[in-house]
């Protein structure tokens, strides 16, 4: 059965003493600043970094999604002309993962790694580079994905779910929450926005995008743009991960990356927010940028029942940089439970902008 593996190839080539996963589960190296650093190196028993400090043992993303690729469940939903491919991983109560702008589900499969003894985590792909699987054949609406949603709920038989929703997943997310509020028990949403602004040269490109052949690997100066939104924050001692992130990022089509942007650019909830009743977290990370900070404002000051937190020294994919210290704050969020402290984002972070180009794909690498 088709299924999303873009670094399926990779992860088999994972050691054979990555087999115990509770080991590799532990941060890979938090900032030693951090109020987290001394309590995830003790867990881990870490020995010494070079510049100092204690940090724990790496995460093998390798052992990760070698042990993800033996037992997840794979499905695919067929839907009006496309299919939806999917995996569910662990046990416990479902929580569906989101995508953002650019990569596939899989970039979230370090933290579920370590989520997956508490909830059966769900990933969704519209697109598989499985042999014989085809891309869409055009831009969904919004409520048309919604519906994809609750229809891959309905496949694994969850009649109500929570949510994890990365940038354009953060709002599709929201979507949903407004949609079929009864459905959603809770929602962190990291990166999100009700409505966000393309100028016309960006409109530009997602209509011809949608029709332009080859993979995000192909445009040039794609991997500067990355390594300038990304690359600060990803684990000094684990150079592998953000070629994780690069290669799976490469592997979208140009098409579904258009496709989703031309989604976003449908999506205007700024008259409903006050209406959005599910619990929800917004999640902001060091290196967001402006526009993301500025969109996240209007939901904390809107949605009637929100929390926020912010992780310092994670960048925009905490989900893979960091995934023991954002799952740490999604357990007791998705239990209904308090979160534990909060840092204060500073004034400088939170004034960050990225360059043009950047912008114009601001998480596009998400």
């Amino acid at each position: 059965m088709p299924s999303n593996h873009s670094q399926s190839a990779t992860a088999n080539d994972a050691d054979s003493g990555a087999s115990d996963l509770s080991e590799e589960i532990e941060e890979s190296c938090c900032d030693a600043s951090s109020p987290d650093c001394g309590e995830d190196a003790a867990a881990a028993g870490g020995e010494p970094a070079e510049s100092g400090g204690t940090c724990p043992t790496p995460m093998s993303w390798r052992g990760v999604m070698k042990k993800f690729g033996e037992e997840a469940t794979t499905a695919v939903v067929n839907r009006d002309g496309y299919s939806l491919y999917c995996r569910a991983w662990g046990e416990g109560e479902p929580l569906y993962f989101l995508n953002g702008f650019g990569g596939t589900s899989e970039l979230f499969v370090l933290t579920a790694a370590v989520l997956r003894d508490e909830f059966r985590c769900v990933f969704i792909d519209e697109f598989s580079s499985e042999p014989g699987a085809h891309l869409p054949p055009r831009t969904v609406t919004v409520p048309e994905a919604v519906a994809d949603l609750f229809a891959v709920a309905d496949h694994f038989g969850d009649d109500v779910i929570s949510l994890y929703g990365a940038t354009l997943g953060g709002a599709l997310g929201l979507a949903a929450m407004d949609t079929q509020p009864q459905r959603i028990h809770r929602a962190a949403l990291q990166g999100g926005f009700a409505f966000r602004h393309f100028s016309p040269a960006e409109r530009l490109l997602i209509g011809l995008g949608q029709y332009v052949p080859g993979r995000l690997q192909h445009v040039p100066l794609r991997a500067s743009v990355q390594k300038q939104n990304h690359g600060l924050w990803f684990p000094p001692f684990d150079g592998s991960r953000w070629k994780f992130l690069a290669e799976n990022c490469d592997s979208v089509p140009l098409r579904i990356i258009a496709r989703r942007a031309a989604l976003a650019h449908q999506i205007d909830l700024r008259s409903r927010l006050d209406q959005i009743t599910p619990p929800t977290l917004i999640v902001q990370t060091e290196g967001e940028g402006r526009i993301a900070t500025a969109c996240q404002a209007e939901l904390k000051s809107r949605l009637p029942h929100v929390e926020d937190f912010w992780i310092d020294s994670t960048g925009q994919v905490p989900f893979l940089t960091h995934p023991h210290r954002l799952a740490k704050l999604l357990k007791p969020f998705f239990r209904g439970e308090p979160l534990p402290e909060s840092g204060s984002a500073p004034p400088a972070v939170q004034d960050v902008t990225a360059t043009p180009i950047a912008n114009t794909t601001e998480s596009h690498d998400d």
